[in-house]
C-alpha cells in the first residue's frame, strides 16, 4: 500500500535578474515597473512640460527642443522661442544635422517634400520632390537620405544642395530591388546602413561616383516594420520576429525584449530617448496602446501605462495629452492606475510528483495583490504586504504557474520573489 508524502521547496528569484527564457522563468512582462538599484520599482511619473498651442495635433523633439505640429495650419512651432515654420500636411520625421560650421539645422521630412528651417527668421526651404522620405544621416560631410529604392546625397559640406545633381556634387543611386523599399537610414560604425523592407544594404566609402560601395548584408529576420534607434554601436528596430538589434554585420533578437504581446502590424512611432533608451508607441494584441521602452544596457523591455495621444523623445520623453505636453520623470502611478509584474515559472525541475504552489513572499516593500494561475486555469488571489508570506486558500497546481503581482502603491519595491512549492510524492 502507498501512502502520500510530500516535500516543500523554497524557490527564489532575484527580481532584477529575471529574464524570460532564463532558468525557471518562461515568460515575463513588466507594466509600469522599472529596474532600480537591484530591484523592480514603480515606473515613471510625469510633470507638465508646457501648454501646447491650440489645435496642436502632434509633438516632435530635437535634443532639448520641443516642437508642436498643427495639421490644420501646416505649421511646426519651436516652443522654446515660439518660432513658427510652414511644413507639409503630414510630418514623417524631424531630424537635426550639424553643419561644417557647427551650426545645427532642423530638417522636416514630409511626403510632399523636405523642409529646412532657416536659422535666421522663420522661413523654410522646400525641396520637392522629397529627396528622402525616411531619414537623414551625415556621412563624410554629405547628408544621405533615401526614398523608395533610391539613395540620395548632397554635395560635400553643403546640406542644401539637393537639387542640382552632378558628377561630383549632389547625387543619387538606385539600390538593387531585391531588398524592397528603404524603411530607414542609420549611420554607425563608420558606415551608412539602409534598412529595407526585406534586408539591409551597407554604404561604405566617401560618396562620390568613383569611391563608394553598396553591399547587401545577410538578413533573415523577416520584414522590417519600423524605424530604428541607434544606441551605442547597434541599431534597434522591429521586424516580423519582434524587436531586433543590428551590429553592422548581423541581426538578432534583442535579448530580454518582452515584446510578445506587441501587435507588430501596429508600430506607430520609434525614437531614441537620451541616447540610451529605445522608445516606441505600439499597439498590443489586446487592442490597447502603450509606450514600450527597451534599455540595451539592462537588456530589458517594459511598458509604461500612461494615457497619451502622441509621444516624442529627445533628451527626454514627452507625452501629448489634451492641450499639454508632459515629461516623464521619477516614480509615480498613473491616475487610477497600477503597476504589474506578470511571470510564468516552470517548476518541473523540482523532481517528479505533482507541484502545488502554497504561498508567495516578496522581499521589498509596499502592498500588493498576487494572483496565481495553474495549468487547470483556476485563478487564486490574495492581498498582502512585502516582507511576509502570502498563503493561498487552496494550493495552485501545475508544472508551470503564472503569477500576476499588481500594486497601487507608489513605494512598491520588489527585490526578490520566493515561492513555496509542495511536491507530492508516492512511496
Amino acid at each position: 500500500m502507498s501512502v502520500p508524502s510530500n516535500r516543500r521547496h523554497i524557490v527564489r528569484f532575484k527580481a532584477a535578474s529575471m529574464r524570460a527564457g532564463e532558468g525557471r522563468v518562461r515568460a515575463l512582462r513588466l507594466d509600469h515597473l522599472r529596474e532600480e538599484k537591484g530591484a523592480l520599482v514603480c515606473a515613471e511619473g510625469e510633470s507638465t512640460a508646457t501648454t501646447l498651442p491650440s489645435l496642436t495635433t502632434d509633438i516632435w523633439c530635437v535634443g532639448d527642443r520641443l516642437l508642436a505640429y498643427r495639421a490644420s495650419r501646416k505649421t511646426l512651432t519651436v516652443l522654446m522661442n515660439n518660432r513658427m515654420y510652414l511644413v507639409g500636411e503630414e510630418v514623417i520625421r524631424v531630424a537635426e544635422i550639424v553643419e561644417s560650421s557647427g551650426a545645427k539645422s532642423i530638417f522636416v521630412i514630409c511626403p510632399d517634400g523636405l523642409y529646412l528651417f532657416s536659422n535666421v527668421g522663420v522661413s523654410t526651404t522646400k525641396y520637392d520632390p522629397a529627396p528622402t522620405t525616411t531619414n537623414l544621416v551625415l556621412f563624410h560631410e554629405r547628408v544621405i537620405g533615401a526614398a523608395g529604392q533610391q539613395m540620395r546625397y548632397t554635395a560635400p559640406s553643403d546640406i542644401r544642395s539637393w537639387v542640382n545633381y552632378g558628377e561630383q556634387t549632389a547625387g543619387w543611386c538606385d539600390l538593387l530591388p531585391t531588398g524592397g523599399d528603404v524603411v530607414d537610414v542609420v549611420g554607425m560604425r563608420g558606415n551608412v546602413y539602409f534598412l529595407r523592407e526585406h534586408g539591409i544594404t551597407c554604404l561604405t566609402g566617401y560618396v562620390d561616383v568613383y569611391n563608394f560601395r553598396l553591399e547587401d548584408i545577410p538578413f533573415g529576420m523577416g520584414r522590417i516594420v519600423s524605424h530604428a534607434a541607434v544606441i551605442g554601436e547597434k541599431a534597434y528596430f522591429f521586424t516580423e520576429c519582434g524587436l531586433c538589434c543590428f551590429d553592422g554585420s548581423r541581426t538578432e533578437r534583442a535579448p530580454g525584449a518582452m515584446d510578445e504581446e506587441i501587435d507588430l502590424s501596429n508600430i506607430l512611432r520609434v525614437q531614441m530617448a537620451g541616447e540610451r533608451i529605445f522608445a516606441a508607441s505600439v499597439g498590443l494584441t489586446d487592442g490597447s496602446q502603450a509606450l514600450y521602452l527597451y534599455e540595451p544596457a539592462r537588456e530589458r523591455g517594459r511598458f509604461v501605462r500612461r494615457n497619451f495621444e502622441n509621444f516624442t523623445a529627445g533628451d527626454d520623453i514627452y507625452l501629448m495629452r489634451g492641450t499639454a505636453a508632459y515629461r516623464l520623470t521619477g516614480r509615480a502611478l498613473p491616475s487610477g492606475g497600477s503597476c504589474c509584474l506578470t511571470a510564468t515559472f516552470a517548476l518541473g525541475d523540482l523532481g517528479e510528483g505533482e507541484k502545488r504552489l502554497e504561498g508567495v513572499f516578496l522581499d521589498g516593500k509596499g502592498s500588493f495583490e498576487v494572483e496565481a494561475v495553474g495549468e487547470d486555469g483556476i485563478a487564486r488571489s490574495r492581498t498582502g504586504e512585502a516582507g511576509q508570506w502570502i498563503d493561498f486558500p487552496a494550493s495552485v497546481r501545475g508544472e508551470t504557474v503564472t503569477l500576476r503581482i499588481q500594486s497601487s502603491d507608489v513605494d512598491l519595491s520588489i527585490g526578490e520573489i520566493l515561492l513555496r512549492v509542495r511536491r507530492e510524492d508516492r512511496v
